[in-house]
């Protein structure tokens, strides 16, 4: 059990303003930070952080009943609280609670990135593909890694599932910490712009940070593209204050945000390269050469080290940047550039990123977590890129979600694909009805039916398909749930597709 001094725990921290209460703060010992008042203990800082959907200040009474002797709060709040020093308590007092969390929990449990080698991911789309790439490459290399991502946090024989792309500063701190005790050396991790925007990652010392893209998407939370932008740049800003020596950034530099920061990197002190189908790019993959099947894709990557021919077992277009973007970050750990591409090319699938499912009928169903419009369309143009009869694709927009994707997605749907069918996704507290009235608006042709129920509309799908087709199922890739209200329900795009494609043989 990790234990440390109060005092230890406050020092040099910028981000306290005050320490009120009578008790000892230099004998006092802390055995957990906690931001989730359930779990508040007697041996525990109780961090209040404003959340979306309430305020930790709401919850202090509750851990203070838990028996905590220790709270962290805000200093507009102190005046509602000051009443629990007569309790014993003893009250810390902040400008930014959030900044504040990450901070005392990188100390409490170490600072264990300084000690390991930590590569962030960030972009709209793309993260998830790149982690499990470079995992692959890791793990073909013998070098022990962990990944901290959309899909699930896991490492060596442990899995957990992620209720967050990237987790709360605290919770990312130890799980660093596990990481690092169990013989870790490196570790990949998705850094949501949400994470950025919160403070979540600041106190992370990364030596490599991948930008993929940047498309419309998050909106209900950012409000503006140039703040969702601004949050993504500012991992190449928290790479610029690591104290690691051997730092590098990899951009995309086909995507307009991408040749931005690129066009920007006079102002860091650490080295920008870029990766892209230019031959511009420090990684580039020569256009002619790329095959894209439903089996797999290949192509021709060319360096500064030569050239070499890649043959992935993972399909879709847009997997040649995120190869690109993984096979340079390998590179840049140490490993040798052909054992990097064999670590890329033993990588058997991505869940829920263009995974095939095939039961042996003539036709194959595609099940994508695309749910941006730039994800849609880049997914339906690999697919049109391969061999195929018709395109029937299966698609929904998530509830209490950025609404002025939805027409887009809309229109996109039914331009690349013969016939789609527009059904719920995770309509969350929104109505379902309306989400789809949203999706429709953008629609002007025929070529569409409504199905509210996913199921039903899958089960369609499948009805519709003869050989050669391929079916597209978007939205909810890898998920095996579906979020109704606030309860989620079993649901698997991929159990669901493959029940009804085993009835056809039938």
């Amino acid at each position: 059990m990790k234990i440390m001094k109060l005092s230890e725990l406050l020092r040099d921290c910028k981000y306290f303003l005050s320490v009120a209460g009578d008790r000892d703060v230099d004998s006092l010992e802390i055995k957990s930070i906690e931001y989730d008042s359930r779990k508040a203990n007697g041996d525990c800082i109780f961090v209040a952080v404003k959340g979306f959907e309430t305020d930790g200040h709401n919850y202090i009474e509750a851990a203070v009943e838990k028996g905590c002797k220790v709270i962290l709060l805000s200093e507009d709040r102190v005046s509602d609280f000051i009443y629990l020093e007569d309790k014993g308590v003893i009250i810390l007092v902040s400008h930014d609670t959030r900044r504040a969390l990450s901070y005392i929990s990188s100390v409490f449990y170490g600072r264990p990135s300084e000690s390991l080698c930590v590569i962030g991911v960030t972009g709209t789309n793309g993260k998830t593909s790149i982690t499990y790439l470079l995992e692959s490459v890791f793990k073909s290399n013998g070098i022990k890694c962990g990944v901290i991502g959309t899909i699930n946090y896991r490492w060596n024989d442990v899995c957990i599932p992620a209720p967050n792309t990237t987790p709360e500063s605290k919770d990312i701190q130890e799980l660093l910490r596990r990481m690092l005790d169990d013989g870790l050396t490196h570790v990949i991790m998705e850094v949501s712009s949400h994470a950025l925007e919160l403070n979540r990652v600041d106190d992370v010392a990364f030596d490599c940070g991948i930008f993929t893209n940047l498309t419309q998407d998050h909106l209900d939370f950012h409000k503006t593209f140039d703040c969702y932008f601004l949050a993504k740049k500012k991992l190449f800003e928290l790479i610029d204050k690591s104290p690691k020596k051997n730092k590098l950034g990899l951009v995309n530099i086909d995507d307009t945000y991408g040749l931005e920061i690129l066009n920007c990197a006079s102002k860091y002190s650490f080295k920008l390269q870029s990766f892209g189908e230019t031959s511009e790019a420090d990684f580039f993959a020569d256009p002619l050469t790329i095959k894209n099947n439903i089996t797999g894709l290949s192509y021709k990557l060319i360096c500064a080290s030569g050239e070499f021919n890649l043959n992935l077992k993972i399909a879709g277009r847009f997997q040649v940047y995120n190869s690109l973007a993984a096979f340079g970050a390998g590179v840049f750990t140490g490993i040798s550039p052909m054992d990097v591409v064999a670590g890329l090319e033993a990588l058997e699938s991505v869940p829920g990123r263009l995974q095939v499912v095939d039961a042996g009928v003539g036709f194959y169903a595609v099940v994508d977590y695309a749910h941006t419009g730039d994800a849609l369309l880049k997914l339906l143009q690999s697919i049109n890129e391969m061999p195929h009869n018709k395109v029937i694709t299966v698609f929904g927009c998530g509830g209490d979600r950025d609404k002025t994707k939805r027409p887009l997605m809309g229109q996109i749907a039914v331009s690349h694909s013969d016939f789609a069918i527009v059904t719920s996704d995770n309509p969350r507290t929104e109505d379902p009805a309306l989400i789809i009235k949203d999706i429709v608006a953008g629609i002007s042709s025929d070529n569409y039916i409504v199905e509210q129920d996913r199921e039903k509309a899958i089960a369609k799908a499948v009805s519709m398909a003869a050989r050669g087709d391929v079916i597209v199922i978007a939205g909810k890739g890898h998920e095996d749930y579906q979020i109704l209200g606030k309860e989620k329900h079993h649901f698997d795009d991929r159990e669901v597709v493959l029940k009804y494609m085993r009835e056809v043989v039938k």
